[in-house]
């Protein structure tokens, strides 16, 4: 299952640097486009399982497992790339699952805060929000000052 979920995880420096509302707006709908395929797979295998809840874990437990393969040395993953990790979850994984719009898609949210939270130091507090939500955070320019 989800063989090619670490390449959600490709590009991810260049994807959180220097993000503005435009340029988020652009990285997300290039983000989504690539890992489409992944993210159906992802909802299909939750929604299709008898026990949803469990299944949710299983896809959690496996996005961790693609991070700390693909972060960790000796072990441990640091704590510049593991907030990197935690914005880059913010920005596209989570926004990018609720988008999917499955029945689900709360639930497997749900699933990976709380394994990001249990499982990788620096993320207790990690949380999700949605797209709609972040674009609106944004500032907007004032007079064209800022």
């Amino acid at each position: 299952m989800l063989e090619q979920a670490g390449t959600m995880f490709d590009d991810m420096e260049a994807m959180i640097r220097h993000i503005k509302k435009k340029v988020y707006m652009e990285r997300m709908e290039v983000f989504r486009a690539k890992n489409a395929d992944t993210l159906r797979e992802i909802t299909a295998f939750v929604e299709n399982a008898q026990e949803k809840q469990a299944a949710a874990a299983q896809v959690a437990s496996l996005l961790g497992d693609v991070v700390e393969n693909r972060f960790a040395k000796r072990g441990k993953i640091n704590g510049r790339n593991q907030m990197n990790i935690n914005l880059y979850m913010i920005y596209f994984i989570f926004p990018s699952i609720l988008m999917t719009k499955s029945e689900c898609a709360e639930m497997i949210a749900d699933a990976v805060r709380d394994e990001w939270r249990g499982r990788f130091k620096d993320s207790a507090q990690i949380d999700y929000t949605t797209y709609e939500d972040l674009c609106g955070s944004f500032q907007e320019k004032i007079f064209g000052m800022f």
